[in-house]
């Protein structure tokens, strides 16, 4: 007696970028649906706004004072959405064993953290665009070099996402990665554009410009005006294109150095089991 065998045929592999783009468009349901990510893009136009509402006086090519704050907010749109949404998301979703289920499951951890960076830089980009809108309701004209505000909004989400992924180790639940965010938050909402650059001290002021979020305002800035402002307001000149670009090479320099810092260590520290696990 012959007894047949048979073979399961193998289970098609997917690619990382199909797979990117298929948990992309799962981050971008769940996004639309989480009243707490509305909050986020809110808040992001609301700091935006309210520069624009306050009476400000000219400093270098018909730009006034809260019109350059606003240009520096717009800098810190990532840090809102990059920060508050992952680390509130991915600690909720590792407390309920989905993360676990996922790892499990064969997701790689690029394309998970690639989606969910996808999320909060196309989003990023919007508010952008309804900032744009804002700037040039109140008369600031169109932006300059518009490839490098949309360039410099883009790259902070990478950072930003980074960070608030690795809140998530710290967090026991969704509420506590909250209140975990707030102070890195803060931080960066205060040296990328809050408060005028004037108000710090010399060594204050070059120790917020390594911050990312200092860097992304600072490019937003020049790519709005057109001005080399990286140096500060005082003496700030009108360049051409390649130059703007060359002036920016440091302020891009730290964002992607805390891409690399940062990235290196959500592949440490990251947590995908619970934490009573």
């Amino acid at each position: 007696m012959t007894i047949a065998t048979t073979r399961t045929a193998p289970r098609p592999t997917m690619g990382a970028l199909r797979q990117t783009l298929r948990l992309t468009r799962m981050e971008f349901t769940l996004f639309m649906r989480y009243k707490t990510a509305w909050l986020f893009l809110a808040m992001a136009l609301f700091l935006i706004a309210v520069p624009l509402n306050t009476p400000g006086e000219e400093v270098f090519g018909g730009m006034a004072s809260n019109e350059l704050s606003a240009l520096g907010m717009m800098g810190s749109i990532a840090v809102i959405i990059g920060v508050g949404h992952p680390s509130n998301v991915f600690t909720a979703r590792r407390e309920a064993l989905v993360l676990k289920r996922m790892r499990a499951g064969g997701v790689p951890s690029a394309a998970l953290f690639g989606a969910v960076t996808a999320i909060v830089a196309g989003f990023s980009l919007v508010i952008a665009a309804l900032g744009v809108g804002l700037m040039v309701s109140v008369g600031a004209g169109m932006p300059q070099d518009p490839v490098m505000l949309l360039f410099a909004v883009a790259l902070s989400a990478v950072p930003m996402t980074f960070l608030g992924l690795l809140i998530t180790p710290l967090a026991r639940n969704a509420e506590s990665a909250q209140m975990a965010a707030m102070a890195p938050i803060m931080l960066l909402l205060f040296s990328g554009g809050v408060m005028p650059v004037g108000l710090f001290p010399d060594i204050l002021h070059k120790i917020f410009s390594l911050l990312p979020s200092a860097a992304t305002g600072q490019l937003i800035q020049a790519g709005y005006t057109g001005y080399d402002v990286f140096g500060g307001f005082e003496g700030a000149s009108a360049v051409g294109p390649f130059e703007l670009w060359v002036a920016a090479l440091p302020s891009i320099g730290v964002l992607f150095a805390w891409t690399a810092v940062l990235g290196v260590a959500v592949h440490r520290w990251f947590k995908w089991d619970p934490r009573q696990a």
